[in-house]
């Protein structure tokens, strides 16, 4: 049978021993450092070539790719005691919103712009609402939420599942109507058009049938199990069809499990990311109930992003090893079982040396949340609190 990961986009462990003292400075240079790159309300943060769309020197605001993703991480870390603030960070906050509209982002890939969680303005929103906890924004989130409710991408970057995580977190955390209301209005379509095994996504000019986390049916899944309790009669029978998806899609050998990023068809790669493969799928879907052969596939799982090793390709958290180190953490949680706790921790210290090696080789580090180091970071703070909850979509509003 053919190897379920390539090795060549992989490379052996090398991490330090853990250490909680070890963690907490490598959080607090990767934030000291994103501090002294910040530009101001105009400029942001310098961007990454590999992040790069269109100017090099445009400012961008998204969660994914831009200044809200950071902020709201430099927040998250200064709360809990393990950076210093970023002056002028209640500023740049409230300066987002506008400055997004103003100047939209990524219109070539998805004209008119979505007001996404990720890419959009929701995501925007959603982080600003998290730092300032003021209540100014909400009016405009559910707007934006409601907005996204039938958007033709079902995935989760650019459509309804990410914005139905924004209403679900908003739900939990206010007890409001309107969010509960709007995360149904959003689940009742997607349900609607669920037609195949997974969901086909009609996604930047052609369609196509994604099972990762970051355009498919485990991040589909995710945003479904998230708010399962909203479902009501639906959900035995909307949670028994993921696990029945994720059942069928699972390639298996030598004790451990993959999933190919698309359903229905055969591709050359097998790659080992949050976005795609394994990891995503584990992080996703281990809220499913507990059951024997759910249980074995979403540790096989692990199995594979624990053997395939860190990723060549990047740190951060869509598809690199901060992101798979996620998978580790969440089965420790659903397992009890220590080891994956002690896994996920040698991943994030081999990230955060990795972080280190990049920023001396291009001079500076990179300032993204979802791609780059705050999201290593980030993962630094989970193994400390062993906190599962995957960063902006498990918790964004603590």
């Amino acid at each position: 049978m053919e190897p379920l990961y390539d090795h060549a986009e992989h490379r052996a462990l090398n991490a330090r021993p853990w250490s909680e003292a070890a963690a907490r400075a490598a959080i607090e240079t990767i934030a000291r450092d994103a501090i002294e790159a910040y530009r101001g309300l105009e400029r942001l943060w310098p961007n990454a070539a590999a992040d790069l769309e269109g100017d090099p020197d445009a400012p961008f605001r998204s969660a994914y790719l831009g200044a809200a993703g950071v902020a709201w991480a430099l927040d998250r870390l200064a709360r809990d005691g393990l950076a210093p603030e970023l002056i002028g960070l209640a500023e740049l906050a409230d300066s987002l919103p506008d400055g997004f509209r103003r100047a939209p982002e990524l219109i070539d890939l998805a004209p008119p712009p979505a007001p996404s969680l990720l890419f959009g303005e929701s995501g925007i929103l959603l982080a600003v609402e998290a730092i300032r906890r003021d209540g100014r924004q909400l009016a405009d989130l559910e707007r934006t939420i409601r907005g996204n409710a039938h958007n033709p991408t079902l995935e989760l970057c650019w459509g309804s599942p990410g914005t139905m995580l924004a209403a679900q977190h908003m739900w939990r955390s206010t007890g409001e109507e309107r969010w509960r209301d709007a995360w149904r209005d959003s689940a009742s379509w997607l349900i609607s058009q669920w037609h195949e095994l997974v969901w086909v996504q009609d996604l930047y000019g052609t369609t196509c049938a994604y099972t990762g986390a970051g355009h498919g049916f485990a991040g589909n899944a995710l945003a479904l199990l998230a708010g399962r309790e909203l479902l009501d009669e639906r959900a035995d029978e909307v949670t028994a069809r993921i696990a029945d998806a994720f059942r069928r899609l699972a390639v298996e050998t030598d004790g451990v499990a993959q999933w190919c990023p698309l359903a229905d068809t055969e591709t050359e790669r097998h790659p080992v990311q949050w976005c795609h493969g394994a990891p995503g799928l584990v992080t996703s879907l281990a809220g499913l109930p507990p059951d024997e052969e759910t249980d074995r596939l979403l540790r096989a799982g692990g199995e594979l992003t624990w053997r395939a090793g860190p990723l060549i390709k990047g740190v951060g958290l869509c598809h690199g090893t901060a992101g798979n180190a996620y998978a580790l953490l969440s089965l420790h949680a659903r397992t009890g079982d220590e080891l994956w706790l002690q896994r996920a921790r040698m991943f994030a210290m081999d990230a955060a040396d990795d972080v280190d090696r990049r920023r001396e080789a291009t001079g500076r580090g990179r300032y993204t949340l979802f791609t780059g180091d705050v999201g290593v970071a980030l993962l630094l703070q989970s193994c400390l609190h062993a906190d599962p909850a995957f960063p902006f979509l498990g918790e964004p509003c603590p």
